[in-house]
C-alpha cells in the first residue's frame, strides 16, 4: 500500500491538554445527522458536543460537521468533516512533542488554522498516506478507489513521496496520489478548487465504474489476507482481560491506578497492543473502502466472480454480517488505546516504545 509523507507545523500544544480524554474542540456547526464514537459506543453528534481525543465522526450523506479547536489544544482553527465522511482524531505529547492527527477513513476533510508554529505537528491520513500540511487552509479529499487530492487555498502543503520526491499543493497546484501510485501535481486555478474537487471525484468515480469488478476484486482480496491477521491481533490483545476489565472500571470512575500499577499493566499490554495497532492501521482503511465500493456496488457496478470461487454478492453479503462486529472491535481497539495514552502521561503507544 502506498505510503506518502506530508507534514503540517501547527502552534504549540499547551502542556496539559493532551492527557488523553480531555476534550480537543467541540463542534460549532453542524448540517443534517452525524454520530461520535467514543469509548466503543455511538451517539448522535450535536451543536455544542465536546470531541475528545480518540472520537471518531461520521457524517451522513448530506450530513456536514465543524469542529473549532479549543484554545487549550494550542491550534486557532477548525476541522470541516465534509458529507458522508469518517475521521477519527489523535492526540499524543509522547517525550515532549505535541503531535496531532485526523485520520481520514472515507470521504474529505478540510482544515482551517490560524497559527502555525515549529514546535508543533499536525497530520492528515488517508488510504495508507500520511499527510502533514504547511499551510493555513487546505482539504484532503479521498475517492472511494482509493485516489487521494491535496489541495490548498491559502499557505503550502509539503507533500513527501514514498521515494523522497518532494511535491507542494498551494494555490494554483493541487497534489494527486493516484489509486495506481502516480504521485504528481495538477495546475488549478484558486478560483476554481470547489469545482475541480468535484469534477476530480465525479472523474475517479466514472474511472472505477470503468473497471469496477477488478477494482472490488483487489480490495475483497486485501480484506480476505488481512482479517484472520486482525482477528488473531485482537484475541492476542483480549487475552488481557484482567488488566482490561481493570481499566474499564477505573475509567468508568473517571480513576487511574497507581504509577507502580500503570507500569506493570502498560507492560503486559505493549505488546499485543501494538501488534493490533499495526495490523489496523492496514486493514481499517480497506474495510471503510469496501463500504463505499458496496454504495457503488448496489447500483449494479462491479458485479460478478471476485475470488476464490466467490461472486461480488456473496463476498459484500459476508461483509455486511462481519461488519457489525468489525466496527465494534475497532472502536474498542481505539478505547484502549485511549486509556493507555491515559496511563503514559497523554503519549501513544509507538514503535520506539520498544
Amino acid at each position: 500500500m502506498k505510503r506518502v509523507l506530508l507534514s503540517a507545523l501547527l502552534c504549540v500544544l499547551s502542556a496539559g491538554f493532551l492527557a488523553a480524554g480531555d476534550g480537543v474542540g467541540e463542534i460549532s456547526y453542524m448540517v443534517a445527522d452525524a454520530t461520535i464514537t467514543r469509548a466503543g459506543k455511538t451517539f448522535k453528534a450535536d451543536f455544542g458536543t465536546v470531541v475528545e481525543n480518540y472520537d471518531s465522526i461520521a457524517t451522513t450523506g448530506k450530513g456536514l460537521v465543524e469542529v473549532t479547536l479549543f484554545p487549550e489544544s494550542g491550534m486557532n482553527g477548525t476541522l470541516r468533516v465534509q458529507p458522508n465522511s469518517t475521521l477519527y482524531i489523535e492526540m499524543s505529547s509522547l517525550q515532549g512533542e505535541k503531535k496531532g492527527a485526523a485520520e481520514l477513513l472515507s470521504g474529505s476533510v478540510s482544515s482551517s488554522i490560524k497559527k502555525l508554529s515549529p514546535q508543533s505537528k499536525f497530520e492528515v491520513r488517508s488510504q495508507g498516506s500520511v499527510m502533514g500540511v504547511r499551510g493555513t487552509a487546505f482539504e484532503v479529499t479521498s475517492s472511494a478507489a482509493g485516489d487521494v487530492l491535496v489541495t490548498c487555498s491559502e499557505g503550502s502543503v509539503s507533500v513527501l513521496g514514498e521515494g523522497g520526491d518532494n511535491l507542494f499543493a498551494e494555490p494554483g497546484a493541487a497534489v494527486e496520489i493516484s489509486a495506481e501510485g502516480i504521485f504528481r501535481e495538477i495546475p488549478v486555478r484558486i478560483s476554481d478548487i470547489d469545482k475541480f474537487r468535484q469534477t476530480w471525484n465525479a472523474e475517479k468515480i466514472d474511472a472505477f465504474k470503468a473497471n469496477a469488478n477488478r477494482a472490488i476484486a483487489d480490495y475483497a482480496r486485501r480484506y480476505m489476507d488481512l482479517k484472520p491477521q486482525f482477528d488473531q491481533a485482537y484475541r492476542s490483545l483480549l487475552s488481557q482481560k484482567n488488566v482490561l476489565d481493570k481499566w474499564y472500571r477505573e475509567d468508568a470512575r473517571d480513576q487511574v491506578g497507581s504509577t507502580m500499577d500503570a507500569m506493570k499493566e502498560k507492560k503486559a499490554l505493549a505488546g499485543p497492543l501494538l501488534a493490533v495497532k499495526r495490523v489496523t492501521t492496514l486493514f481499517e482503511p480497506i474495510y471503510f473502502r469496501l463500504l463505499e465500493l458496496e454504495g457503488l456496488h448496489k447500483q449494479g457496478h462491479g458485479k460478478g466472480p471476485l475470488l476464490q470461487g466467490m461472486t461480488s454478492d456473496q463476498f459484500f453479503y459476508r461483509l455486511s454480517n462481519e461488519s457489525v462486529e468489525l466496527r465494534e472491535r475497532m472502536a474498542n481497539i481505539r478505547y484502549i488505546l485511549k486509556l493507555y495514552a491515559k496511563r503514559n502521561e497523554g503519549g501513544i503507544l509507538i514503535d520506539d516504545f520498544f
